[in-house]
C-alpha cells in the first residue's frame, strides 16, 4: 500500500530519535541500534576471589542410571559438595523428556528459567523442532513427575493426555547457542541473546511467555574491543546483566567484567561494572542466573557456581564471593530462581532439573 510522505517522514524522525532503524512489516522486524551500547571499559580492577576451577575442564559424563535405565529413570540423585566456601548439596527435581518427534530430538536444552511464582519453568533448545518447550511444572507435579512417577514425563510425553496438556511447544526460531533464556519479572517477558558463544553484535530478543513467539528483536554492538558471553539474566527491577570471561592462566580459570543493562523501549544500554572476578567458577561459561530472595548474581560452569551480592557490585570483597563445586562430572547448562528463592540448575547427559536449597 502507497504511504503518504508525511507518515514516511514521521517514521523517518522517529528512527532518528531513537537511533534505530526497523522494518514495519511485523512484530519480531529487527530494530538496529546504532551507535556503541555499552558505557566503560572493561574493569581493570577486581575482587581476589579463590580459585577453586578445573582446568582443563573435566570429559562429561552422563548421570547415574541415565542409560542402564534407557533413560527411564525412577529417582533422584543425589549430588553432593566437593569443595568452596558455600557448603550445599543438590537432589533431582525433575527428568526432563529427550525425545519427542524423533530419538534425542530434546536431549540437549541449552538454558532454562522458571516463572517468578513457580507455575512454569521454560526450556530452550538450539535443535530439534521446537525452539522453547514450556513446563506447567504444577500440573506436572500434580501428577508426580517430581516426586513418585519421575519416568512418567519421559514415557508419557506423547501418548499420556494428561502430561501433553502440562506441555506447551513453541514455534522454531534463530536462537544461536541458545544459552540465554532469561524472565524480566518487571514486564513478564522472556529474553535471550540471539548469538553464539561470544561476539561484539548480539541481537536481545523478546519472547512472549503466553504464546512462546518472537515479539521484539533488537541488534546492537559494541566496540570492537568488547564482547559478551550468551549469559543474560534480570534482577526484580528489570534491569539485565551479562558478562565477559577471561582467557584462563594456566590452571587458573580467567577472570570476569560484569555488565548491568537496561531495555528502556526499542534501546539497550550496557555499563561496566568497575570491579570484576579474579577467577570464573570454571573453564567454560554456562550460564547465569539472579535470586530476588538473596539479591545475587550466579556465575554458572560446569560442575560449580559463583555468586555475588547484587548490593556490592563494584566494591565486592572476597568473603562476598560464594562457590559451591559438587562433585560431578556433569555439564551443567545454567540456573533459574523464583520469587521465592527455589533455586533450578539444568543439567544435560540426561536432560534434568536439580534443586539447590537456600542458595
Amino acid at each position: 500500500m502507497f504511504k503518504s510522505r508525511k507518515f514516511l517522514f514521521l517514521l523517518g524522525s522517529f528512527a532518528l530519535l531513537t537511533g534505530a532503524t526497523t522494518t514495519m512489516a511485523s512484530a519480531s522486524s529487527t530494530i538496529h541500534q546504532k551507535g556503541n551500547a555499552l558505557t566503560g571499559a572493561v574493569s581493570k580492577k577486581v575482587v581476589n576471589n579463590k580459585n577453586y576451577a578445573t582446568i582443563p575442564a573435566y570429559s562429561y559424563t552422563s548421570s547415574k542410571d541415565y542409560i542402564s535405565s534407557s533413560t527411564y529413570q525412577t529417582k533422584p540423585d543425589t549430588y553432593k559438595f566437593k569443595a568452596g566456601n558455600f557448603k550445599r548439596n543438590a537432589q533431582t527435581f525433575m527428568y526432563l523428556p529427550v525425545s519427542h518427534n524423533y530419538s534425542g530430538d530434546i536431549a540437549n536444552p541449552q538454558s532454562a528459567v522458571q516463572s517468578p511464582d513457580g507455575h512454569y519453568v521454560y526450556v530452550m533448545y538450539s535443535l530439534g523442532n521446537n525452539s522453547i518447550i514450556r513446563y506447567d511444572l504444577w500440573k506436572l507435579h500434580d501428577l508426580g513427575v517430581n516426586t513418585d512417577h519421575m519416568d512418567s514425563l519421559r514415557r508419557g510425553i506423547n501418548t499420556n493426555p494428561q502430561i501433553k496438556a502440562a506441555i506447551k511447544y513453541g514455534s522454531k526460531f534463530s536462537v544461536g547457542h541458545g544459552q540465554s533464556l532469561s524472565y524480566n519479572p518487571k514486564n513478564n517477558k522472556l529474553y535471550f541473546f540471539d548469538m553464539l558463544l561470544t561476539t561484539n553484535k548480539p541481537t536481545l530478543v523478546e519472547i512472549n511467555p503466553d504464546t512462546l513467539k518472537v515479539t521484539k528483536k533488537i541488534s546492537f554492538k559494541l566496540n570492537n574491543n568488547d564482547s559478551i558471553n550468551n549469559e543474560l539474566t534480570f534482577d526484580k527491577h528489570g534491569n539485565f546483566y551479562t558478562y565477559i570471561k577471561h582467557m584462563n592462566k594456566g590452571k587458573v580459570a580467567g577472570g570476569i567484567t560484569i555488565y548491568k543493562g537496561q531495555l528502556k523501549g526499542n534501546r539497550v544500554h550496557m555499563e561496566s561494572i568497575q570491579q570484576g572476578l579474579a577467577h570464573a567458577p570454571g573453564d567454560h561459561t554456562q550460564g547465569m542466573g539472579y535470586n530476588p530472595k538473596s539479591n545475587r548474581l550466579y556465575f554458572v560452569s560446569d560442575g560449580a557456581i559463583t555468586s555475588v551480592p547484587v548490593n556490592k557490585l563494584g566494591h565486592l570483597k572476597p568473603n562476598d564471593v560464594r562457590t559451591t563445586k559438587w562433585d560431578v562430572t556433569r555439564e551443567f547448562e545454567g540456573i533459574s530462581f523464583t520469587k521465592s528463592g527455589r533455586g533450578l540448575i539444568l543439567m544435560n547427559r540426561g536432560a534434568e532439573l536439580v534443586e539447590v536449597k537456600d542458595f
